[in-house]
């Protein structure tokens, strides 16, 4: 019924993106071929920012689309499709950005340390502390700002590229840097307190 309706209705390319959605659901799977064909280049560039991989922009993109495809239902204005589907595209592009930047610390051995540390046993016990504690820290803070941190760590963002990548504004990113800053740093002061017994010995 849905492709009858195209046929005599409208051509897909005149339909408007709410006329579009009512005959996806509908089950008209033309219709979302014609919405995809139109925003497919917005849903790219929302991800472009922080997805600098062609390969994963593309698969991106049709995991955004799959998404809004299965979801599709639970758009309440059809007419605001193309705001919808960019906001899952602006969250998959958060998502994946904190799944590359995600810190993993690997506990020091003697091999990691180099130098003259390695015939050092009180240091290389200090550096193994003071990674597991930093570990925990992280560990403990919110995705968000585990991620603001990685991003400042392992990649030299600044704030403006903070803001950018978590799709807020260049004063929420300075706030959320400082807090995640203060944050781990109570963190790491909990846990000195509360297992005085890692502490190296004197």
């Amino acid at each position: 019924m849905g492709r009858w309706r195209v046929a005599t209705a409208a051509s897909l390319g005149h339909a408007d993106d709410a006329t579009l959605v009512a005959w996806v659901l509908d089950g008209d799977d033309d219709a979302f071929a014609e919405l995809y064909r139109r925003h497919e280049g917005a849903v790219r560039r929302a991800l472009s920012d922080n997805v600098h991989d062609p390969e994963r922009r593309r698969e991106l993109v049709q995991e955004c689309f799959a998404r809004a495809h299965s979801r599709l239902r639970l758009l309440r204005d059809a007419s605001r499709f193309r705001p919808w589907v960019l906001q899952i595209a602006r969250n998959a592009a958060i998502d994946d950005l904190r799944a590359r930047v995600q810190v993993r610390l690997e506990p020091l051995d003697e091999t990691a340390l180099g130098g003259d540390d390695r015939d050092d046993p009180e240091s290389t016990a200090e550096l193994q502390v003071l990674a597991a504690a930093v570990q925990a820290g992280i560990a403990n803070l919110s995705p968000r700002d585990a991620a603001a941190i990685s991003m400042v760590v392992h990649m030299g963002f600044g704030p403006a590229e903070v803001a950018a990548a978590l799709d807020i504004s260049y004063g929420n990113a300075k706030v959320v840097l400082h807090r995640a800053r203060q944050r781990l740093r109570e963190a790491l002061v909990r846990q000195e307190l509360l297992h005085p017994a890692a502490r190296v010995p004197a």
